[in-house]
């Protein structure tokens, strides 16, 4: 399954340019309406894996030529739907990080020498006559854009740690690629490939040792957590089934 690119119109946040912006109510969720999957850092998994299905996708390659893989959310059964959003509601008790830091994140841009923060310029959330300034009187950071660069600074550390905890599980080899192809009850399939899962059998052919370490390290908890949130695969096809029957229906 395809990346979906959440942020539209890249903008690098301007103290003197973007001085009167302003940002309404986080509430709408609209903007990921066409993302099927989401990434989740390690420290969610266990939160996430209450309401969504947790995998793990191809990422590129290392410095030292290795798969890399990160872990998402699946959030739809088909590349541009995201059946947890309905309008501007998100359709769960937990939203990804990933979605909550939006519509700011941060880059590493040539030329600079600490990371950027950009904001996407598309987002109808940015006016310039309602929603909480961007910046004080004085050119300082309002309260909300501070809490803004706090929670992405906190993302991005996160997003390391997430990056160091699937390199393990490469080097443990113990992801299998799976495929599957779910049928409806009106024989409408949808095939799911490129997804990748911790397998029982590898896991359970660890040593001892490795496996105490994962233990302490927390990463144990956090592969159970995956496991056993591929459960939350019916909850997909519930969902696409009730979205695909008639409005009078539902």
């Amino acid at each position: 399954m395809t990346p979906f690119n959440l942020y539209r119109e890249p903008t690098l946040l301007d103290t003197v340019k973007h001085r009167n912006l302003k940002l309404a109510s986080a509430d709408d969720h609209s903007m990921a309406e066409g993302m099927h999957s989401c990434f989740i850092a390690a420290t969610e998994i266990a939160h996430a894996a209450r309401e969504f299905a947790i995998v793990f996708v191809r990422d590129g390659q290392g410095a030292d030529n290795k798969p890399r893989v990160r872990p998402v959310a699946l959030l739809g059964l088909a590349v541009g739907e995201n059946l947890y959003v309905d309008g501007s509601a998100w359709g769960a008790g937990y939203v990804p990080a990933y979605i909550r830091r939006y519509p700011f994140w941060a880059a590493q841009l040539e030329g600079m020498t600490e990371p950027a923060l950009l904001f996407d310029a598309w987002w109808h959330g940015f006016s310039e006559t309602e929603g909480d300034p961007l910046y004080e009187a004085d050119g300082q950071p309002s309260p909300r854009l501070v809490q803004a660069i706090q929670f992405v600074e906190g993302f991005d550390v996160e997003a390391q740690r997430t990056d160091t905890f699937c390199e393990m599980l490469v080097d443990l080899d113990v992801l299998r690629e799976m495929s599957a192809t779910i049928t409806l009850q009106d024989g409408t399939s949808f095939a799911l490939d490129g997804l990748f899962a911790v397998e029982e059998a590898r896991l359970n052919a660890l040593d001892d040792e490795t496996v105490l370490k994962l233990h302490r390290g927390g990463a144990l908890a956090l592969i159970h957590a995956h496991r056993i949130s591929m459960a939350n695969m019916q909850t997909l096809v519930d969902r696409k089934a009730k979205r695909m029957q008639p409005a009078a229906a539902r």
